[in-house]
């Protein structure tokens, strides 16, 4: 099972900016391949004030 956090575009580069960190650092962010402090909080503002809504992907195999 993986999570990830869907979000439009636009709000991908709002987040950029409001951290000013690269497009990279927030896709990784909202993938869940980073859990650092700046990646936490990428996530949090992103589900609290920009509508990214948190999914979980299950494969049907049961592969991760």
């Amino acid at each position: 099972m993986q999570r990830k956090i869907m979000m439009d575009y636009g709000s991908v580069n709002k987040l950029m900016s409001v951290f000013g960190c690269s497009r990279q650092m927030v896709s990784m962010a909202l993938n869940y391949r980073k859990n650092s402090a700046l990646a936490r909080k990428i996530r949090s503002v992103a589900k609290s004030q920009y509508g990214g809504k948190e999914v979980r992907i299950v494969y049907a195999d049961g592969q991760d």
